[in-house]
C-alpha cells in the first residue's frame, strides 16, 4: 500500500467512475484498475462493485476511506512539515469557522508575521465537529470554532463573543417585521437553542440556509432578514441594503480556541493564542456599538 494507491482510491470513491478518476489524476483507466486491484490486494478485501453504471464502494470501502483521508492528511502534513521554505523553522496549522473566516484570519496572520517571522502558517476553513477531528487526530494546531467538544489533553479557550443582530431589506420593527420572509441561518446548535428561547415567534420557513454570504446574496435579490453577525450587519447598514431591526434582541455566540496540549510547543502556541486573542478584542470592540 502506497500513497499514489490511497490517492486514487479516494478519487475512484468520490467519482464513482475509474474512466472519470483517470482522468482527474491524468493516468490511463488501466492504471487505474491496476492501482486499486494492488490496494485491494494488500488489504485482503474488495473495497469497490463494478458495473456498467460504474464503481461501487463495498461496506470495506467504505469503513476504508476515512482511514485513507487520514493517512493521505498526514502524507501531506509530513511533506509540508520536511519542506519547509528556506529561513522558515516550523509550520503552525489553523483553521477557522467559515463564518468567521474573512474577518479573523488577516490580522492573525499579519500579527503572528510580525512576532515569528521565521514560522510558516497553513491556514484553512471548516465547521465544527470536522475540526475536533483534525484537532484529535493531530491535523490541526489551532482551530476557532463555536462548538467545541470538551476532550482528554485538548485545551479550550474562550476568545470572544460573537454578537448576532437581526437585520432586515426593509426598515421596521419587529412587529411590523415581515415574519414570512425571515431566513434562518443556522450557525451551529448553541445558536439554535438561544434562538429559540430568544426570538420563538421566527421560525424557519421554507428557506434556511449553512452559510451568512449565502443568506445577504439571497436576501439582496428577494428581500427579507436574517440574524448575522453584528461585524457582518455593519458593513450591510453601511451599504444601505440592511436595516437594523432595533427593538429584536441580539444573540451571543461564545467563539473558541481549540488546541492539544503540547509541552514543546508552549511558546509558539502562548503566542498564537495571544495573538487571536488580540484579534477577538479588536472585532468585539468594532460591534460594540451596534
Amino acid at each position: 500500500m502506497n500513497y499514489v494507491q490511497l490517492e486514487t482510491f479516494l478519487s475512484v470513491a468520490s467519482t464513482r467512475n475509474f474512466n472519470r478518476s483517470s482522468e482527474e489524476l491524468c493516468i490511463t483507466q488501466s492504471a487505474v484498475s491496476t492501482r486499486i486491484r494492488s490496494l485491494e490486494k494488500s488489504l485482503g478485501v474488495e473495497l469497490f462493485t463494478r458495473g456498467r453504471f460504474g464503481a461501487e464502494l463495498t461496506s470495506s470501502g467504505v469503513k476504508f476511506q476515512q482511514y485513507a483521508i487520514n493517512i493521505c492528511e498526514v502524507w501531506r502534513q509530513a511533506q509540508q512539515e520536511l519542506a519547509l521554505p528556506r529561513g522558515y523553522e516550523g509550520i503552525l496549522r489553523l483553521s477557522t469557522q467559515f463564518s468567521i473566516w474573512d474577518k479573523f484570519v488577516n490580522n492573525w496572520v499579519i500579527d503572528m508575521h510580525e512576532q515569528y517571522p521565521n514560522i510558516a502558517l497553513h491556514l484553512e476553513s471548516d465547521y465544527s465537529m470536522s475540526m475536533m477531528e483534525q484537532i484529535v487526530d493531530n491535523l490541526l494546531d489551532i482551530a476557532v470554532m463555536y462548538q467545541p467538544r470538551v476532550l482528554l489533553d485538548i485545551e479550550i479557550i474562550k476568545l470572544f463573543d460573537d454578537k448576532f443582530v437581526l437585520v432586515s431589506t426593509q426598515a421596521c420593527n419587529l412587529e411590523t417585521l415581515d415574519k414570512e420572509k425571515y431566513v434562518y441561518i443556522g450557525w451551529c446548535p448553541n445558536f439554535h437553542n438561544a434562538h429559540a428561547s430568544q426570538v420563538p415567534f421566527l421560525k424557519a420557513k421554507g428557506v434556511t440556509m449553512g452559510l451568512g454570504t449565502m443568506a445577504i446574496n439571497y436576501l439582496k435579490e428577494k428581500g427579507g432578514s436574517m440574524y448575522i453577525q453584528a461585524w457582518r450587519a455593519k458593513e450591510l447598514l453601511a451599504s444601505e441594503e440592511f436595516h437594523l431591526v432595533k427593538d429584536a434582541p441580539s444573540i451571543l455566540q461564545p467563539v473558541y480556541a481549540v488546541y492539544r496540549k503540547k509541552a514543546e510547543d508552549n511558546e509558539l502556541y502562548d503566542a498564537a493564542i495571544k495573538s487571536l486573542h488580540s484579534v477577538a478584542k479588536k472585532i468585539g470592540t468594532g460591534h460594540s456599538d451596534i
